[in-house]
């Protein structure tokens, strides 16, 4: 038996539900799991946190139940907020970044800043450079008509912050006719598809579909099979039981028929990488392929922990458009695993879960050492 080190929390969002938090799951997971690594998990949202940060409402998974208790302040915090409202944002960040905390913890790894922010700093890495598409800020009509006119009538939109392909925008326009055509999914993740016979009834409902929120733009790649399905490529990478990075699982992501985006959460489906990559480029070039977006993979972890602070885990996301360019789409700091599980390699699927553990562990032992 593992003899216990301490406790992870995982910080999740607040739900409505039984239990009342996100991540129900992988929160169950992660508890089962700790006993093996000699740790105890739970869970709270920000609001649980007391007011002088010495203890928490937390809930604890235990004889296949969450019971929630008032519990001691987590020695490492584990954010796996996707946050739905400002006030829970709010809550968190202020949690996060004070340092009047009543007894010391460890976070778990930082959060990236947004995808402007992210492709910034990446383009000043000559490595990484020519993999990323010309991106800028989406500031109204200039900005689209100017990207339009440089990228054959058309452009994609996406959310500074967003995730899982919610409120992104498809635009095309075909100038002879004068016909608008918008393509996406709104913030529900629900399909989007308007026509309109002028810029001024697009650009007002793009207006009104943008507003609130910052988005940057880039031209439109094509980015699909040969069954016309949209994909991508998702790379899990994490931190090990040394505190180092490791490529956990590659994987492709399909969408669903007629979607623009490979999400999972658009009806998308994860498949083993090098079968499917085979059969769009042949084997030698899915080798090739492959071996581009593992190298990349390696170098981008390191590159962003020296800008952004200490991270745990990185979703890494790769396009490659039909004539076989690869193409950095985003990395993500609060990766999903579903992808890893649904592609059927078993032993990416258990490290996609317990790394997170094995990790926590490092960190516990390292402050045990500065202790004594």
């Amino acid at each position: 038996m593992v003899l216990p080190l301490g406790t992870l929390g995982i910080m999740c969002c607040s739900r409505e539900d039984s239990p009342p938090f996100s991540n129900e799951g992988y929160c169950r997971k992660l508890s089962v799991l700790g006993k093996k690594y000699g740790i105890q998990v739970v869970v709270f949202r920000p609001a649980d946190v007391s007011l002088d940060r010495t203890h928490i409402h937390g809930f604890i998974y235990k004889e296949g139940a969450w019971r929630q208790n008032r519990l001691p302040f987590p020695d490492i915090v584990y954010d796996r907020c996707l946050y739905r409202s400002r006030k829970e944002f709010r809550l968190a960040a202020s949690l996060l970044s004070d340092s009047r905390t009543a007894r010391d913890w460890t976070l778990w790894s930082r959060s990236l800043p947004g995808k402007w922010q992210v492709f910034r700093m990446l383009s000043k890495e000559p490595d990484v450079l020519p993999y990323l598409p010309p991106t800028g800020i989406y500031r109204g009509k200039e900005t689209l008509i100017k990207t339009l006119e440089s990228h054959g009538g058309e452009a994609f939109l996406k959310p500074k912050g967003g995730s899982q392909g919610k409120n992104t925008l498809y635009v095309r326009v075909d100038r002879e006719s004068g016909i608008w055509a918008v393509k996406g999914r709104d913030s529900l993740n629900r399909p989007v598809e308007r026509r309109f016979p002028s810029d001024a009834l697009a650009m007002r409902w793009i207006g009104d579909f943008t507003k609130n929120r910052t988005y940057i733009i880039q031209p439109y790649l094509y980015l699909k099979g040969r069954n016309g399905r949209s994909f991508d490529t998702r790379v899990l990478m994490q931190k090990n039981e040394k505190g180092l990075w490791m490529q956990t699982g590659i994987v492709v992501r399909e969408g669903a028929a007629g979607s623009m985006t490979s999400n999972l959460h658009g009806g998308g489906k994860a498949l083993p990488v090098l079968p499917y990559l085979s059969g769009q480029f042949g084997a030698e070039r899915a080798e090739r392929l492959t071996e581009v977006i593992r190298r990349l993979s390696e170098k981008i972890p390191p590159i962003l922990e020296s800008h952004f602070g200490r991270l745990g885990e990185l979703g890494i996301d790769f396009g490659i458009d039909t004539k076989g360019n690869v193409w950095l789409l985003e990395v993500n700091s609060k990766p999903g695993r579903t992808s890893i599980r649904q592609a059927g390699d078993p032993d990416s699927a258990v490290l996609a879960s317990e790394n997170p553990l094995r990790y926590a562990r490092y960190l516990l032992l390292r402050q045990l050492r500065r202790v004594n």
